[in-house]
């Protein structure tokens, strides 16, 4: 059977509860009959969740820095066991409660949290097989720091993607100061500065293998951000062009033969 993405209404929907700050109903819903998931998004959610399934399906699923859900939503739609989303922010996970409900799904849980608490990240990391975790680390301001504490927990199945300072060059990280005057920020309120971490790609690779992971499917892409979730008022947010790194990776597996490890 082929996988496909959920219905466009679902994404729709998603993006309406946000951007209208109204909670109402699926049924007392109308769908656009002529909007479709934006192409950049579609590509986006197609190569997570339909280039290797394996990495979602039948698995407790955790993602950080949720926003409202939605992909989570997507890998509880094509079959994961189970989904616990975590954001610093309250209330895209009313949108996410509110939507999963009239959506008829189950064995779903979100919590508000910081995940830059260690303590906190290693408590939602327990017990987890796969963890989503996309357009987060560029907003924190030790990325290795939380790379080390997700490799050492139970988590065996990444889906990472992340805004990358280059695809060249030895590792490195460049810091940056954001000015949180959005309403798509990691903080309540307007006005919080903070810094944030761009990495690049070598940077990446490097850490990933240090901490044991096996990369299975890596591209960077150059993303125009036209639009944002469905983001109705493009006005206030000035196109521009980026990288974004999306990788697909497994913990390497090791068995003991002969007093010595194979992968």
């Amino acid at each position: 059977m082929k996988l496909t993405l959920p219905p466009s209404s679902h994404y729709e929907y998603f993006s309406h509860l946000f951007h209208a700050n109204h909670l109402i109903p699926f049924a007392e819903y109308t769908p656009s009959t002529e909007w479709d998931y934006p192409e950049s998004d579609r590509k986006r959610f197609e190569t997570l969740f339909l280039t290797d399934p394996s990495y979602y399906q039948d698995c407790r699923t955790l993602d950080l820095g949720c926003h409202t859900g939605y992909f989570s939503y997507i890998a509880k739609y094509l079959g994961a066991k189970s989904v616990h989303g975590v954001n610093a922010r309250s209330y895209p996970l009313d949108v996410a409660n509110f939507a999963y409900k009239e959506l008829q799904q189950d064995n779903y849980k979100f919590d508000q949290g910081n995940i830059e608490d260690f303590d906190f990240l290693k408590s939602v990391c327990k017990d987890k097989d796969t963890l989503i975790l996309t357009s987060v680390l560029e907003h924190l301001r030790n990325p290795y720091a939380i790379m080390e504490i997700i490799s050492n927990s139970d988590i065996k199945n990444l889906m990472l993607e992340s805004a990358v300072f280059s695809d060249e060059g030895d590792p490195a990280v460049k810091y940056y100061r954001q000015t949180t005057e959005s309403p798509f920020t990691v903080f309540d309120g307007d006005k919080t500065e903070a810094f944030g971490s761009l990495p690049n790609v070598s940077w990446f690779d490097t850490i990933l293998y240090q901490f044991g992971w096996k990369i299975e499917y890596h591209t960077v892409e150059h993303t125009f951000n036209k639009n944002w979730f469905g983001q109705p008022d493009l006005t206030k947010f000035p196109p521009r062009t980026h990288k974004t790194l999306t990788i697909l990776c497994k913990k390497f597996s090791k068995t003991k033969i002969n007093n010595n490890y194979e992968t």
